[in-house]
């Protein structure tokens, strides 16, 4: 069975990264385009976002704009991407406290729902063990959804300890993981650090390295071209039930 076939209570991909400002949303936005280019309906989402600025007496979620748009949707539709939107720029459980409307898992596995016949990209917020919500963190729902799980980091030195640590956090959940992404490796990174190959040998996982600056024609190549197992959903009719 294809790493992203359906799991037991869903189908998709939940896109976690070792921490904050990985790349998580520029990576499932590639994966969405891939996805919609070859005629599958996209369901993406990102059930909570905090640091949301106010646009017209309202708080925007870009994170959730820019997954909407890959995935085919109008702006209208950002409100089924993402449910809950936060001011504060801190994890979504204490944003969400300090609004005054504590969140809980049971809220954000709703939020997730897939409808019928479309593929899932659901994105979490902060790193794997970031707390989410009053209850959970973004394992807690990655384990609540079952869906295969795409980890990203940054390319760059001291990584590997990240990666081998949520790798490890993953297998201890019982959830599959599709393969890593190493996003952004700069261009002056020693020419001496594989990161890419370190992980593969030590994980036994498919690893794509996308490099600063790689504009996203060519990040969506990169992840088409070498990575079809992840960007290849089931035939049309075989997903499963929402979560």
């Amino acid at each position: 069975m294809n790493a992203l076939q359906p799991s037991r209570v869903g189908g998709g991909l939940f896109v976690t990264g070792t921490d904050t400002g990985v790349g998580k949303t520029f990576i499932a936005c590639a994966i969405a385009r891939n996805w919609r280019a070859i005629g599958v309906d996209v369901a993406p989402r990102k059930p909570v976002e905090s640091g949301c600025p106010e646009r017209d007496g309202h708080l925007f979620p870009a994170d959730a704009a820019l997954l909407a748009a890959a995935a085919g949707l109008p702006a209208t539709r950002i409100g089924e991407v993402n449910r809950y939107r936060l001011a504060e720029p801190l994890a979504p459980d204490l944003a969400a406290r300090l609004a005054g409307r504590p969140l809980h898992l049971a809220d954000l596995v709703a939020a997730c729902a897939r409808p019928e016949g479309a593929w899932r990209i659901t994105e979490g917020a902060g790193g794997f063990y970031s707390p989410l919500c009053e209850d959970g963190l973004n394992a807690d729902l990655a384990q609540a959804l079952g869906d295969p799980v795409l980890l990203v980091a940054e390319d760059r030195l001291g990584t590997l300890s990240g990666c081998l640590l949520a790798l490890e956090a993953l297998d201890r959940r019982g959830l599959t993981v599709a393969g890593i992404v190493l996003n952004r490796r700069q261009c002056d990174a020693h020419p001496a650090m594989d990161n890419r190959m370190t992980l593969a040998q030590r994980s036994g996982l498919p690893v794509w390295s996308i490099p600063e600056g790689a504009p996203p024609a060519e990040v969506d190549q990169m992840l088409s071209a070498s990575s079809s197992s992840m960007v290849s959903p089931p035939e049309p009719g075989s997903a499963g039930s929402n979560p």
